[in-house]
């Protein structure tokens, strides 16, 4: 079994993800619809998913609109064109996740067998020497 340093397998992922996203369609949209990576909106309730947002969101909104306002949110935040997906610009705000900082490696190496075929192990990028010329 190959083995990799957390930044690969981000970098391995995030490469998977952006084949899935555009425009319209945030990660985190994709991941609740497909039960992919984290699950997206999908691992929240409607109430908490609203009390997230950045935004206050009025009492008994239904489901499918808090969902459209989040993603709409998180595709004004995900940058297509600098390869840059919520999981990073949510760190900063820390409303929706803590990012790919949420995962142990575990759970990533798990996630680079699903998306991208690969078995791997994955260790924190100081554990993974350099490799010698």
């Amino acid at each position: 079994m190959k083995t990799i340093s957390r930044s690969q397998a981000i970098a391995d992922l995030r490469r998977e993800f952006l084949k899935l996203v555009d425009t319209d369609h945030s990660l985190c949209q994709v991941a609740a619809r497909r039960g992919l990576f984290c699950n997206g909106f999908a691992r929240f309730g409607t109430d908490e998913l609203a009390e997230r947002l950045p935004w206050r969101v009025p009492a008994g909104t239904g489901r499918t609109e808090v969902e459209r306002q989040a993603n709409a949110w998180l595709c004004a935040v995900q940058d297509l064109a600098h390869g840059r997906l919520p999981c990073e610009g949510e760190v900063e705000r820390g409303r929706l996740c803590a990012g790919w900082e949420e995962f142990f490696e575990s759970e990533l190496a798990r996630f680079h067998r699903e998306m991208c075929g690969d078995e791997v192990r994955v260790v924190p990028d100081v554990l993974l020497e350099p490799e010698v010329a």
